[in-house]
């Protein structure tokens, strides 16, 4: 199981972040129990992004964040940390407008959006048909599905979907892994399908293979390769499966979504995109040279 990663808060952190109000020198000074992001640069206001900003959204924005999902985003003690959340607290001070933080399990996240708790989730959403139909995304970076073993069982590997079958598989509860295995599982496997066992968090998956419970995990390249880093009890492949859109989701029809997609824009303009990915190690493979809004009657942006 990873380090540095902490299980999903029995309590809720929301602190509203003022976007563009303090150097990069103070955001580095903030304590971690502020729950403010600290990011490693600051930008201006983009005025031509903050002009779009609609009136109901002018005093803040309510943003769920997936509190365990390193190193795209997490929560550790009270701080919020990960590249998806500091590409979050940028996008808002493009948009001269701040966020207000709420740590989050992963299966509270889309049905928030849905009730309109939340206007926003940093939660690396994948886009799938399903979601389509109640949300809009604006999508941080393209990630495939990679699958790890336990660390030292090399027969465990696995170079194709269908090396997946007749064996157990661990995914989080509610991911597109869940989806798209179980769409899938019929057609790749027939009468000798995969075992795909659904997890509440994250690192109770990993855990379940690195004790050896289950034979495999599946989960976005970049999150499996960091846990496996982190750990050193997982081994990932280089398979892999359907690279996708992820990143933040909208209700469907917001009027934050074009906003959004324009914030991003002028962070992949001005060159911070890349250096806020770069500075986590995330995969030059999966950055985005475009920002997209995807909904369902847009679904390729």
């Amino acid at each position: 199981m990873k380090l540095n990663v902490v299980a999903p808060l029995a309590f809720t952190v929301s602190l509203v972040v003022l976007a563009g109000c303090s150097s990069a020198a103070d955001e580095g000074s903030q304590s971690a129990s502020s729950g403010k992001p600290s990011v490693p640069v600051s930008v201006k206001v983009d005025d031509s992004v903050a002009s779009q900003v609609p009136d109901d959204f002018a005093k803040g924005v309510n943003v769920a964040v997936y509190s365990d999902w390193a190193p795209e985003e997490y929560v550790e003690g009270n701080q919020f940390k990960g590249w998806s959340v500091e590409m979050a607290e940028l996008m808002s001070q493009k948009m001269g407008v701040g966020f207000s933080y709420d740590p989050s399990g992963f299966d509270a996240i889309i049905p928030g959006l849905e009730n309109n708790r939340y206007d926003i989730a940093v939660a690396s959403l994948g886009v799938t048909d399903e979601r389509l139909k109640s949300l809009d995304f604006v999508p941080l970076q393209k990630e495939g599905t990679a699958f790890a073993w336990k660390k030292g069982n090399s027969s465990a590997a696995v170079d194709a979907l269908d090396e997946v079958c007749g064996r157990s598989v661990a995914v989080l509860t509610g991911a597109w892994e869940y989806d798209y295995l179980t769409s899938h599982n019929k057609e790749v496997c027939g009468d000798k399908p995969m075992d795909i066992q659904q997890f509440k968090d994250q690192p109770s998956a990993e855990l379940a293979v690195s004790s050896g419970r289950v034979e495999l995990v599946a989960a976005g390249s970049g999150k499996l390769g960091y846990a496996a880093k982190q750990s050193g009890a997982l081994e990932v492949g280089d398979f892999i499966v359907d690279p996708v859109y992820n990143g933040i989701g909208v209700p469907k029809g917001s009027e934050l979504g074009p906003v959004l997609r324009d914030a991003l824009q002028s962070l992949i303009d001005d060159g911070t995109y890349a250096k806020i990915r770069a500075n986590w190690a995330a995969s030059e493979v999966g950055n985005l040279d475009r920002a997209v809004l995807i909904t369902e009657e847009h679904p390729k942006g």
